[in-house]
């Protein structure tokens, strides 16, 4: 069992006297003396724990991870039949016609300021502590370096967001700061804290803000900087890339799979997880749920699962149809005829005839009213046997092929645009593990452009949120077309401030374009 979640379970009852909350100038304080307190590393991190276990609102459909995935050509959610309608939200989203009240994206925005004042309010209590151990002074910095992350998810999102880092005399009604002042705030937090986070790599590291985990949230804030303030910054994002790449700590699995199986917590690619497991992860809204919310009502049977699924969200269908057909990375979409592990044909329940097999379909006819078999199905991370509601896999928010396949791309931007040697090394070495025979799929500095290099990601990276941020900087996001979605205007490169939010806090100033 991982160690962080028995850590945090074993100390459910210190949990609940640090319970979160939302309003940002209210005062918690622990009614345990502080000498008889945080005398131990457990003790520190059980009082850390919903720092962490907020973490798991990362992976919900109904949030960050949907917002993330469900506007991009590499997933689609249509409506099917009298199911996904929710007044049109998803085709929106699709189609980047979306408004300032989507409901999703209102949740994605609660979810990263419910992150930052959960940290503001433990920085806060831990600071009041005059005579702090060791591990409540690495802790401290965790929560800085966890704040930063989430911080930088704001930026990224929402652009123009409040810079908020008191918790005691917090505004309760905050103003917009801009994009460049977020990405001041994020740069300065993580360069300060890196020096002082743990380097080592393991259990007793896993699952939580380390150097390494701070060094690749400073790749990604430098790899878009040119987006987020208007100047690039890629000297900086190769240096801390290589901070990664020269500690040793990583390197890729021979298996692209094993990063994603029901027992992950032992691959040595996985650099930032939030862990998970069905007995210990069961608060509704912080699992990780993707089988539910991918395959069909009765495809559950096919991988053996305890419940019937949702019969959601598919790939999109020029995006599963770009795949070499050699590459093994392909069969996280799940197509074609449905079956049981025993070999029996699944049939469909529902408005197709039900004597009709259960056939996945890469195409999907209609983003109005699909049929409830159309679409590639996400199976990246093994459903095999899942019971429950919750996976047992931990979810990577960080890898070390996308250090990789970074490196590559700052390489390239540094040069033009053009390939180097060295980038077409780094971008060979990720890819030639999804062929059986590499060699006659390998790219060479003719054949790896800028376009086949955001093509890489994708296959990479399908399913792991960050489609969106790579269009956005490849500019493909807004301007970019595919089946169900045309371009518009570049303010569509970031989301409105959602309505809800502007209604109980005058003090913020929405997004252009909105």
């Amino acid at each position: 069992m991982k160690k962080l979640l028995l850590t945090i379970s074993t100390f459910l009852s210190i949990l609940l006297v640090f319970s979160s909350c939302n309003d940002l100038s209210q005062n918690v304080h622990s009614d345990i003396a502080e000498q008889n307190f945080y005398e131990t590393e457990r003790q520190v991190l059980a009082a850390a724990g919903p720092a962490y276990s907020g973490l798991r609102t990362y992976t919900q459909i109904a949030g960050i991870w949907g917002v993330q995935e469900l506007t991009t050509d590499e997933t689609v959610l249509p409506t099917r039949g009298q199911h996904w309608y929710n007044d049109g939200m998803y085709q929106r989203y699709q189609r980047h016609t979306w408004h300032a009240e989507e409901g999703n994206t209102n949740i994605a925005w609660n979810d990263i300021f419910s992150g930052i004042n959960t940290t503001n309010r433990l920085l806060h209590q831990f600071g009041e502590i005059e005579e702090k151990s060791e591990a409540l002074e690495l802790i401290t910095y965790e929560l800085r370096g966890l704040r930063a992350f989430w911080y930088f998810l704001a930026l990224d999102m929402f652009g123009n967001v409040p810079l908020v880092t008191s918790y005691e005399e917090a505004d309760a009604a905050p103003a917009t700061n801009s994009r460049q002042e977020v990405f001041n705030f994020v740069e300065e937090e993580l360069t300060s804290v890196i020096p002082n986070l743990s380097s080592e790599v393991n259990s007793n590291t896993y699952g939580r803000f380390h150097r390494w985990a701070a060094y690749a949230t400073l790749a990604k804030l430098y790899l878009n900087a040119e987006v987020y303030t208007g100047s690039p910054r890629y000297g900086d994002a190769l240096s801390a890339l290589n901070a990664i790449i020269d500690s040793g700590n990583y390197s890729l699995e021979d298996n692209y799979f094993a990063n994603f199986a029901v027992e992950n917590q032992g691959s040595s690619e996985n650099i930032f997880v939030i862990p998970y497991d069905h007995t210990y992860t069961t608060e509704w809204g912080s699992m990780h749920q993707p089988h539910f919310w991918t395959l069909h009502f009765v495809g559950n049977q096919a991988v053996n699962m305890q419940y019937g699924a949702w019969g959601g969200f598919a790939g999109g269908p020029e995006f599963v149809q770009s795949y070499d057909d050699a590459d093994e990375r392909k069969d996280i979409w799940l197509t074609g005829v449905q079956t049981t592990p025993a070999g029996d044909t699944l049939y469909n329940n529902q408005e197709l005839p039900s004597d009709s097999a259960l056939v996945y379909t890469e195409s999907i006819s209609s983003l109005e009213n699909a049929h409830k078999n159309e679409g590639a199905r996400l199976m990246k991370y093994d459903y095999t046997g899942a019971q429950e509601w919750s996976l047992d896999n931990d979810y990577a928010i960080y890898r070390y092929a996308d250090i990789l396949l970074m490196k590559a791309e700052v390489l390239m931007r540094q040069n033009g645009g053009n390939a180097t040697s060295e980038a077409v090394t780094l971008v060979n070495e990720v890819r030639s593990r999804a062929f059986d025979n590499p060699g006659e799929h390998m790219y060479s500095t003719g054949s790896l452009t800028m376009d086949t290099l955001l093509a890489e990601r994708g296959w990479e990276l399908a399913g792991e949120a960050w489609r969106r941020n790579d269009l956005v900087r490849f500019d493909e996001f807004a301007s970019g077309s595919w089946t169900f979605k045309s371009p518009v205007d570049e303010t569509r490169n970031i989301f409105p401030i959602p309505q809800q939010q502007i209604n109980s806090n005058p003090n913020l100033e929405q997004n252009p374009g909105y």
